[in-house]
């Protein structure tokens, strides 16, 4: 869908330290297993507290294009994708960052969206919408926050072909024009593979306490096992080009044409079969070279690049940008932005970095 009138206001970013994988315990027996460099690991905090970071820092990068007073929210989607990065259950996560951030009582919700590591580009998508259909409504914040961590969930062993980091997110999307022109947005699901995930595990029964150790691996391949590997990247494959595809042409725009294309944060295999080679592109358009310093990060990956590429002044006013989104289930979404405005003070805001994260052929700035 083309969105003549939604706009980037604010985005922000929340990392933890850039550990090297050789330092993490795990490290030493899977170094190499995913190309990965290092991973953010935020001790002593929580994926809300990352997101109120992330957040304040969406709202500073907004006051540096908006004369007056900050907009309240009317809508505020906060996402997480796993239960250790969630606090408490039955307790609400999106009204504790809207209340830590400061935000008053008023009109909207503060509620929380879960489409996995889709939550936030698909957010991107959901809220184009709900704005296009609802006058009274003017500025949507999304958020995001994970906190991973051994035994349960280590950064390095849980899955594969994936390392996992901690860091929170954050976006302001609204009608008046900011940081960037959101040109275009869409989506697509495909709920055959939902088993991906699921494998054969039986659910668990109401009133369990304890759920032990998440067993990503072992419920990947007792799917892949049944159906095949080719069946689940063939079943990808169709899904971000339908997403690309379709965002892309509703831009007026061809893929050559984006400066950057924004991914998941995966191992280096599995973002060349997951999402290069159905792209079609090389690894030089993307952030590969820092994603693998900061790690999987749920659905915050391309939110904390975007927030990279802005604040180091990587891109410039009228240079696009694509946005592909991949979450369990299995979903996936585009966004397709313009680069509007780049205001003086962006540079304190930049997420951390150990190493270069340009390829040896480009200039690093």
């Amino acid at each position: 869908m083309r969105w003549p009138n939604l706009h980037l206001r604010g985005v922000g970013a929340a990392l933890g330290e850039i550990v090297a994988i050789e330092d993490l315990e795990s490290g030493r027996t899977l170094r190499g297993a995913t190309s990965q460099r290092a991973v953010s690991i935020a001790r002593d905090t929580t994926g809300m507290d990352l997101a109120v970071r992330a957040g304040r820092n969406a709202l500073a990068s907004m006051a540096m294009t908006t004369t007056g007073p900050l907009p309240v929210p009317d809508l505020h989607f906060h996402a997480a994708i796993w239960r250790g990065s969630r606090g408490i259950d039955f307790w609400s996560r999106a009204a504790y960052v809207r209340s830590r951030l400061g935000l008053p009582a008023g009109r909207g919700i503060a509620t929380e969206l879960n489409a996995m590591s889709n939550s936030l580009v698909g957010g991107i998508d959901i809220s184009a919408r709900v704005l296009a259909g609802s006058p009274d409504l003017d500025t949507v914040l999304l958020t995001g926050g994970e906190t991973f961590g051994p035994p349960a969930f280590d950064h390095l062993a849980a899955d594969h072909g994936i390392a996992y980091g901690d860091g929170g997110s954050a976006l302001i999307l609204g009608r008046h024009p900011g940081l960037a022109h959101i040109l275009a947005t869409s989506s697509y699901t495909d709920p055959t593979l939902e088993q991906l995930h699921r494998g054969n595990h039986r659910f668990a029964p109401a009133g369990t306490t304890e759920l032990g150790i998440e067993r990503i691996r072992e419920r990947k391949r007792q799917y892949t096992d049944a159906v095949g590997t080719n069946s689940v990247t063939r079943r990808n494959h169709d899904g971000v080009r339908a997403v690309i595809d379709e965002a892309l042409h509703d831009a007026d725009l061809t893929l050559d044409r984006l400066s950057w294309v924004l991914l998941p944060h995966y191992g280096r295999h599995l973002l060349d079969t997951q999402c290069l080679q159905p792209l079609g592109i090389t690894a030089d358009r993307t952030l590969c070279h820092a994603g693998d310093q900061w790690g999987h990060i749920g659905p915050n990956d391309q939110i904390i690049g975007l927030t990279h590429l802005i604040t180091r002044g990587a891109v410039s006013p009228g240079d696009h940008v694509g946005l592909l989104g991949i979450g369990i289930g299995m979903t996936w979404s585009a966004a397709i932005l313009r680069i509007d405005t780049m205001p003086p003070g962006l540079r304190i805001l930049t997420p951390p970095l150990r190493w270069p994260w340009r390829a040896p052929a480009r200039t690093q700035s």
